[in-house]
């Protein structure tokens, strides 16, 4: 598992570093327009309550009462969480079809199979390394806001809840890592149809989340989804959620116990 996992992470360096400066300089770029936004406070709060909350859902996802674009955690959650969480999630599934149904097509996996590797050790392998990449990812994201508070005083807020919020994005990308890599696993490599639910499972949480959000009568529906438990804003104002860390952890744990099940049973496509 080791040799699996040293090899997964040296072929993910340059997909780390690239995601580190990019997301990094997205939040430098939307930090930048903080104190902007914090001198004409009033006049944005009167803006943004005229927008239709429809609106308003598909930016947060916490208790659109407390919306204030100003404050610090909501503008986190708004500006750099929602955002970042979608680009990390693409990756993590892209990651996940590259361990087994790419694999599978191009011929790599005959050859990785063929060294004394199991089958098991070989997701545990991958999946470890998909975790220690988001966190790498996740913590650069936390240092850069840190720095960016430095530079912007006006960005007054507690920066051990934003660390810990930020880096307790790994909750619901390993929800997202776990349902593929079982995808990966379960669906012959010569079906097309897995990636495409990969992406409705997770981009099609967010988009119905919103959506559900506007109408009263379909409340019940958020708790399905993914988005409803993990809020940015609502860990730095609040403070954590430990129930939605643990239905997240729990949610991640059935998808990867079911995918280190069905590995071994899987008809490899080699």
């Amino acid at each position: 598992m080791a040799s699996i996992f040293n090899k997964a992470f040296r072929d993910s360096k340059r997909t780390m570093i690239w995601l580190s400066i990019g997301l990094g300089l997205y939040i430098l770029m939307m930090m930048s327009i903080y104190p902007s936004l914090a001198e004409q406070a009033d006049e944005i709060s009167e803006l943004m309550e005229s927008y239709p909350e429809g609106i308003m859902r598909m930016f947060y996802s916490g208790d659109i009462s407390e919306f204030n674009i100003v404050d610090p955690g909501i503008f986190l959650q708004t500006y750099v969480g929602t955002w970042g969480l979608l680009i990390l999630g693409a990756i993590v599934i892209v990651q996940a079809f590259n361990a087994f149904t790419n694999a599978e097509r191009d011929g790599t996996m005959d050859m990785t199979l063929s060294l004394p590797v199991s089958r098991r050790d070989l997701l545990v392998g991958r999946a470890l390394n998909t975790a220690v990449t988001m966190l790498v990812v996740l913590a650069v994201c936390a240092v850069t806001v840190i720095v960016c508070a430095q530079i912007w005083p006006e960005f007054e807020t507690d920066m051990v809840r934003v660390t810990i919020a930020l880096l307790a994005g790994i909750f619901p990308l390993m929800v997202v890592a776990g349902f593929t890599y079982l995808l990966a696993v379960w669906v012959p490599s010569s079906r097309r149809f897995a990636g495409p639910i990969a992406y409705l499972f997770f981009f099609g949480s967010y988009l119905i989340y919103g959506l559900v959000g506007t109408v009263e009568s379909l409340h019940w529906v958020q708790p399905l989804l993914l988005f409803d438990y993990y809020d940015i804003g609502g860990i730095i104002n609040h403070g954590v959620d430990i129930t939605n860390w643990l239905i997240m952890a729990a949610a991640a744990a059935v998808y990867f116990g079911l995918a280190w099940w069905l590995v071994d049973r899987k008809e490899l496509g080699v």
